[in-house]
């Protein structure tokens, strides 16, 4: 077999080899030899640390006297009196300096692990030596052992330190590595992108590494490279460098050589980072001595190594300026430092960094010498040696007090505009129930005295006026409750299939009355290619529809309205519906028509006191069919009419309801049902309105004032139907349906509650179906909508007669 390495031995630095070489010529003086040795096993080869009479550093691993003591593990002994009877084709027996004669046994480390042989020799046969001389050569191959695993322990630290001043010299930068003996480069993502590549983009070589330099600057790489290739001497640079996209860009680099056993260089390897920004920053300061001390005493974060229990043997300078200790100061222990809440969070974190390889974030509060507390953000990123265990943990800590004070004031600030919206909810909620409740007895018996055959005709004109008073202002209050809940994006879609001709159909019979009035022709055309059922929110859109419609009558004094429904197929399948009212009325001027859709914006200040209105209709569409995806707008000049228009996308077909196909029976009063009605209301003049409507419809109704007594009278009697208000002393209305619920547990008897009561908003009526109520009848009554609600929830047979 070939000697691998055939070189001469080369005397190394340090108190190891002396000591190596001391053992050596001991063991030579003790046995009378001429040569001792003492090698270790490599993968390939047994090295020789000290080679006293041999003219060489190492021989093949295989065969070696040295791979068969190691064999024969701690306490083996070889003793070869005559190598040409048993070791003649061992390269020290064939060739020089032919050695005769071999006394040997196992160097341990102290753990008892054999890694090498110390061995005598002779280049004349000679007897086996006596015990006694063997046992001494036992304890010299000991203190061999002990040398090995102390020098190991040296490399080992020394690599540490070495890594750990790279660390300290540069933060955030790119790692490289060249292996001598396959040529070959590998490049941390870093170095890829600090030359402009994607990481992996392609393999690089040493000389494309070097051709990747300033022409100017070529020369003196490679000398730095071969200088530390030849000596093993460490090095630095500051370069120009040429990216792939031919920018120039500055880069610091440091490097060093990594060594055999025998002191040979096997690998070069260092760091590279880009300076560009900092040198550019440099100059800059240079030119004014204040401005770079500022800059130099407020920029860096704190750089740090701890271990797994978070103990740290390094942190940079600018722990300083973050907690006011210097690195002598402190106690080597970092979550000292560390708020006493958040220890346990900061060594999680460091934990899950170790577990998981991946870099982790963490926000923290810390604890300034002087006692205050700050705020940092820490980056932990694990390291590991070339073994793949982790060593330690890298921690990038930066002061964010400033920013965690500004989010506490955002937070704050949130919190208070929630608060006012809050209150301004609150306040709306109440406006509309104390200005609904009297609404109610307005509206309501203004309707009954309309209703009445002996109302003289004077009389009846007056009534008629304070309906349509109430009217308006109920308008006027479900117009601002409405654009409330659209500026707090409160207003949420409800699309169900509905039959398009009976939502135009009835929005326009709202409006039929008011046409007659004065004297104007209404119009509603449904082009027949539109399908006939389109699944959206019917009740949205027939509230836009309404709008157009009502504002066409308000402003036209002669002539007529008409409306068009129709619109055309989208390509996802969907139809865009196209509804137009058009009117013959005043027109609006050119200059005006942009500021119609704003909020409390007519298109004349004047039209505010010849027409009403609170200019908000407009602006309520506008949001509305906005949020349903569509568009809104309007032509007109003045005194032609105006065409007011929207389209929306909506899907088309679905199963339509009864009622939203248009054909629910509408009851008539007057007919005789026969059913028994419960209702609780606090306002006298409530109780008196529903009752006179009741009794007008032919039911038999019984009144209470709150909900206790609601509850009561549900327990000593049978209804057919309770009509509950919410509001209530005592007992509120809500309370009061959970209580009769529960009572009705286990009986089979579920009668049905709804909720009459002046609270309309979205979570008001929410918290009414929750609380077990059927459904939700609003103030001021709308008699129609009461006589629906009660065809739908008294029995069959009661129904039937109350559509009589």
């Amino acid at each position: 077999m070939a000697i691998v390495v055939t070189q001469a031995k080369t005397q190394q630095d340090g108190a190891e080899r002396d000591a190596f070489d001391r053992l050596t010529a001991v063991a030579c003086s003790l046995f009378g030899t001429p040569a001792a040795m003492i090698a270790v096993l490599d993968a390939e080869q047994a090295v020789f640390r000290s080679s006293l009479g041999l003219d060489r550093v190492s021989v093949p691993r295989e065969g070696s006297a040295s791979f068969r003591l190691v064999d024969m593990g701690a306490g083996g002994e070889l003793i070869v009196e005559d190598t040409l009877d048993r070791e003649r084709d061992h390269p020290l027996v064939v060739g020089g300096p032919r050695v005769r004669f071999f006394a040997g046994v196992t160097i341990s480390t102290p753990d008892g692990r054999p890694v090498g042989a110390f061995g005598v020799m002779d280049f004349k046969t000679r007897p086996a030596p006596e015990p006694e001389k063997m046992a001494l050569l036992h304890e010299l191959a000991a203190v061999a052992g002990q040398l090995l695993e102390q020098d190991e322990a040296a490399r080992q630290e020394a690599a540490r330190l070495e890594t750990l001043r790279l660390a300290e010299a540069m933060v955030g930068v790119g790692r490289w590595r060249y292996e001598v003996a396959g040529a070959e480069v590998t490049w941390s993502d870093e170095i890829y992108r600090i030359h402009g590549a994607a990481p992996g983009a392609f393999q690089p070589t040493l000389e494309t590494v070097i051709a990747a330099y300033h022409p100017d600057d070529r020369e003196e790489m490679r000398g730095l490279v071969e200088q530390a290739l030849k000596t093993g001497e460490r090095y630095a640079y500051k370069l120009r460098l040429i990216s792939r996209d031919g920018t120039e860009r500055i880069v610091a680099a440091e490097g060093a050589a990594e060594k055999d056993a025998t002191g040979r260089v096997v690998a070069l390897y260092g760091v590279l980072q880009d300076v560009t920004d900092r040198e550019s920053l440099l100059r800059q300061a240079q030119t004014n001595e204040r401005r770079y001390r500022l800059l130099a005493e407020n920029t860096g974060d704190v750089i740090t190594r701890v271990k797994m229990d978070g103990s740290s043997k390094y942190i940079s300078p600018a722990i300083q300026q973050l907690l006011g200790w210097t690195f002598e100061e402190m106690s080597g222990q970092s979550t000292d430092y560390v708020h006493p809440e958040d220890r346990h969070l900061v060594l999680k974190a460091i934990g899950e960094a170790v577990k998981t390889g991946s870099p982790s974030r963490l926000e923290h509060r810390a604890v300034h010498r002087s006692g205050t507390v700050i705020w940092v953000e820490c980056t932990f990123k694990a390291l590991t040696d070339q073994n793949g265990h982790v060593d330690d943990v890298v921690v990038v800590i930066r002061d964010i007090t400033a920013r965690k004070a500004l989010e506490a004031e955002v937070l704050e600030a949130k919190e208070t505009a929630e608060a006012a919206a809050r209150v301004k909810s609150e306040f709306l909620a109440n406006m509309s129930h104390e200005l609904r409740t009297p609404l109610t007895s307005v509206i309501g018996f203004s309707d009954l005295l309309k209703a009445s055959d002996t109302l003289p005709e004077a009389e009846r004109v007056y009534a008629e006026r304070i309906a349509t008073a109430s009217e308006a202002l109920l308008g006027v209050i479900n117009d601002i409750l409405d654009y409330s809940k659209l500026e707090a994006n409160a207003i949420e879609m409800d699309p169900e299939p509905f039959a398009v001709a009976a939502l135009a159909e009835g929005a326009a019979a709202i409006v039929e009355a008011q046409c007659a009035a004065k004297g104007l022709a209404l119009a509603v055309t449904v082009d027949p290619e539109t399908p006939e059922v389109l699944t959206g929110d019917a009740g949205r859109l027939r509230q836009v529809m309404l709008n157009f419609l009502s504002n066409a009558v308000k402003f036209t004094g002669k002539g007529g309205v008409t409306m068009r429904v129709g619109g055309r197929a989208d390509g996802d399948g969907r139809w865009r519906l196209r509804t137009e009212v058009t009117d013959t009325g005043i027109g609006i001027p050119t200059e005006k028509i942009e500021q119609l859709f704003e909020r409390f914006t007519q298109a004349d200040a004047s039209t505010t006191r010849l027409y009403g209105g609170t200019g908000l209709g407009l602006a309520i569409s506008r949001r509305l069919i906005e949020i349903m995806g569509g568009e809104i707008g309007v032509e007109s000049r003045p005194g032609e009419g105006a065409t007011f228009w929207f389209e929306t996308p909506l899907a088309q077909g679905g199963t339509v309801g009864q009622l939203d196909a248009g054909d629910a029976p509408m009851p008539e009063p007057g007919a005789t049902a026969g059913g028994r009605i419960l209702m609780a209301d606090d306002a006298p003049g409530n109780r008196e309105l529903v009752g006179a409507i009741l009794r007008g419809l032919g039911l038999e109704i019984e009144v209470v004032c709150d909900g206790a007594e609601a509850v009561h009278a549900m327990q000593v009697g049978a209804y057919d139907l309770v009509l509950m208000d919410v509001h209530m002393p005592v007992m509120d209305g809500l309370t009061a349906t959970r209580e009769i619920r529960r009572m009705q547990v286990g009986t089979g008897r579920r009668t049905p509650i709804l909720a009459l009561t002046a609270n309309v908003q979205a979570d008001q009526v929410a918290r009414c179906l929750e609380a077990g109520m059927d459904g939700h009848l609003a103030k001021p009554i709308q008699i129609p909508a009461l006589v629906e609600a009660l065809s739908r929830w008294l029995t069959p047979d009661e129904a039937a007669a109350l559509a009589s």
